[in-house]
């Protein structure tokens, strides 16, 4: 990483320059904080699951049509996005009572909104990220009404499949919020979904318990963060069936650590003579409908670790230090 310049750094995630114009890299820090940076730790593994769940959310925004900035996963901590402006205002989108609306409003906690409600809040830290209201942002330029309705519509269109998502592995949507980015094609704007979407940015209640698992877990002290994320992770599909948060193997029984699986490439761009020469080869056996041939390698690792969030960080860490060059290089951790 020190090898690019950084753009900019937050509270959970740091931009560096792309390799591409208009292309920034994300990469997921493992920083937890909560109210307004008031209290911070650090949680092994959290950048990695936050990596993996918003590239799932983002992957299935795109397939309904919701334009997003999200290219493609680099590797466990990093993805290529689109370079955007952004709007100055987190869009809120709530289902349930929860957080400040109870606070303000008196109500309790998981009480069914009669409809889904949508809010703007200012991205200003030095002022606790305040609700604002339609007329204070356009009287104060931060958008115009055209960019608020279209920023309706997309976190509405956010909420219907988020909610699905959710209610199809027993997880409750109880609020979230998003954040829109403008691009530009020529002298036309659109607006397309930036930052993320994990469990740091969503509230979710498991349906059948009330369990937390978003970072009201960290805010509250309610337990492990990362156990709540890989539950999300797990059921969703993101990380293997056989990892849960409730039922993690002990490093002392046989088995209990997990298998990871390295496929190291070279990055688009970047000339690969051993491929052209494999793809030569196919070609004087006959096989000429080979256009190219891009030559990786795949490594496997054993590890103690069980924790699955844990291990796709030390392997991440890996291949960062030793197993790739990431100047040339992508690489993807698969636990198997």
């Amino acid at each position: 990483m020190a090898r690019r310049k950084k753009v900019y750094e937050g509270k959970a995630k740091i931009l560096y320059e792309g390799p591409e114009p208009g292309t920034l890299v994300q990469y997921f820090k493992d920083d937890a904080t909560a109210f307004n940076a008031q209290k911070k730790d650090v949680i092994d593994g959290k950048g990695v699951l936050n990596n993996r769940l918003s590239e799932f959310f983002m992957k299935g925004l795109a397939q309904i049509g919701v334009p997003t900035h999200f290219i493609r996963r680099i590797n466990m901590r990093e993805q290529l996005i689109r370079q955007v402006e952004i709007i100055p205002l987190e869009v809120v989108v709530r289902n349930y009572a929860a957080g400040t609306l109870s606070q303000r409003l008196g109500l309790e906690e998981g009480t069914l909104l009669p409809r889904p409600i949508v809010e703007f809040c200012l991205k200003d830290d030095d002022l606790g990220d305040p609700l604002v209201s339609e007329e204070h942002i356009i009287a104060f330029g931060w958008a115009a009404q055209q960019d608020l309705d279209d920023m309706v519509a997309l976190a509405l269109r956010v909420n219907d499949f988020l909610s699905g998502c959710m209610l199809a592995v027993g997880i409750r949507l109880v609020d979230f919020k998003i954040e829109v980015g403008r691009i530009w094609d020529g002298d036309f704007q659109r607006l397309i979904i930036a930052d993320e979407i994990s469990p740091d940015s969503c509230r979710l209640w498991d349906m059948e318990s009330g369990e937390k698992l978003d970072k009201d877990v960290f805010r509250r002290d309610l337990g492990s963060l990362t156990d709540a994320y890989t539950e999300v992770a797990r059921r969703l599909g993101v990380l293997p069936n056989n990892v849960t948060h409730a039922t993690k193997p002990h490093l002392n029984e046989p088995g209990a650590g997990m298998k990871a699986r390295v496929h190291i490439m070279l990055k688009d761009g970047v000339l690969d003579p051993q491929g052209e020469a494999v793809r030569h080869a196919l070609g004087t056996l006959g096989f000429e409908g080979v256009e190219a041939v891009r030559q990786g390698k795949v490594i496997e690792i054993d590890l103690t670790e069980s924790d699955a969030a844990k291990a796709e960080a030390e392997v991440a860490k890996m291949c960062e230090d030793l197993l790739a060059n990431t100047v040339i290089e992508r690489f993807d951790v698969e636990l198997i």
